[in-house]
């Protein structure tokens, strides 16, 4: 698959594992004021050690040479 094409499944894989998230599951206090579940985007960028800017351009399929070491870091912390 050209890496063009993969950018899409990579995007949807993002958003369904992001929503998929909470905030206990990955260690971060719950506040009173939270209106989602999931996790923001800047929350999974932190634990991925990576700017939120660049995670927002990874989940929008807008990072064409994605590194796997961000995400990889943001899956060793969170359950499947």
């Amino acid at each position: 698959m050209a890496p063009s094409a993969a950018l899409p499944q990579l995007a949807h894989f993002l958003r369904s594992r992001r929503a998929r998230l909470t905030l206990e599951a990955v260690g971060l206090p719950r506040t009173s004021t939270r209106r989602l579940s999931g996790l923001r985007r800047a929350e999974v960028a932190a634990l991925a050690g990576i700017s939120p800017e660049y995670y927002t351009r990874l989940e929008q399929g807008r990072q064409h040479h994605p590194s796997s070491e961000g995400p990889g870091r943001a899956r060793q912390r969170a359950p499947a």
